[in-house]
């Protein structure tokens, strides 16, 4: 009885009426019910609230809002950053070689002390020989762009115009000496240090291998790749996209104390199925 009542009560119609005072005449008249106020109400609601989340997602308005980043936006923060954080790096480098520029003409240096004063690893037992795995990649590549008429040729002397990262920081140990089949360098790893992407473009190779440790190939699209051996931890799979500048592994870390390993990382850049040397392209 107090549902049908309560029903009753809600379809139960009133008439609305706007007087005219002055003419003593109604002027407007209609018939509403306590339902249709409710509906009335809650379909305006959602009008509205339509409305605004349109207004949000589809118009500039939204980015005024504290806390509310489109993805254009938040990729191009990380951007930034990247570029800032290489900035930074540039700085500091540069801050640095100008110190050593004025301690040597201040006479506070001896440049043959200098020269000589980076105590090299003991590498006797290291074998640094091309792998098999190293070779058949080489022939494979070889091959696979010795008729590829379809792509660019890029001229070996554009490279140097690249404005390639550093893969980490550190000192060259070992440089670049086709003679002796050493393809690439050894950079002394900082303990922590993060692997950098040295150019856009895709990882084709992200695995461990029992000569070089956890090893991670860039192919870039000036027909060149990077090659990146004995990294402690590797952050891209096969296929992802990377950015010049991005984390793309990592080197041991202090606590680290593995013995077996290498305490250099080994770059290696390629053109076409050919070594290049790193120190021509890269300011190391």
């Amino acid at each position: 009885m107090k549902e049908k009542k309560f029903g009753s009560k809600l379809s139960r119609k009133y008439r609305l009426t706007i007087h005219n005072e002055n003419k003593l005449k109604n002027v407007l008249g209609f018939y509403i019910s306590p339902l249709w106020v409710i509906l009335s109400l809650f379909f305006s609601f959602l009008l509205v609230a339509g409305v605004l989340y349109l207004i949000v997602v589809f118009t500039p308005v939204g980015s005024l809002l504290p806390g509310y980043m489109n993805e254009t936006d938040k990729e191009e923060l990380i951007r930034s950053h990247i570029r800032m954080d290489s900035l930074l790096n540039e700085v500091d480098k540069q801050e640095r070689h100008l110190a050593n520029i004025k301690a040597l003409l201040s006479g506070d240096i001896v440049p043959d002390s200098a020269k000589n004063s980076p105590q090299p690893i003991n590498a006797e037992n290291i074998s640094l020989e091309a792998t098999p795995a190293e070779e058949q990649f080489a022939k494979e590549w070889e091959e696979r762009e010795k008729y590829n008429i379809t792509s660019q040729a890029t001229n070996i002397a554009e490279l140097q115009e690249l404005n390639l990262f550093r893969p980490t920081q550190g000192e060259v140990l070992r440089k670049y000496d086709i003679q002796e089949q050493h393809y690439g360098v050894d950079i002394a790893e900082i303990p922590g240090e993060n692997i950098l992407a040295i150019h856009d473009g895709t990882v084709i190779m992200s695995d461990y291998t029992a000569n070089d440790g956890f090893t991670i190939v860039i192919q870039h699209r000036e027909n060149m790749a990077s090659i990146y051996r004995n990294c402690h931890r590797l952050l891209k799979s096969v296929g992802d996209k990377v950015v010049a500048g991005e984390a793309i592994g990592t080197l041991r870390n202090v606590t680290d104390t593995m013995s077996n390993r290498r305490d250099y990382l080994h770059f290696e850049l390629w053109h076409r199925g050919k070594p290049l040397d790193p120190n021509v392209y890269i300011a190391f």
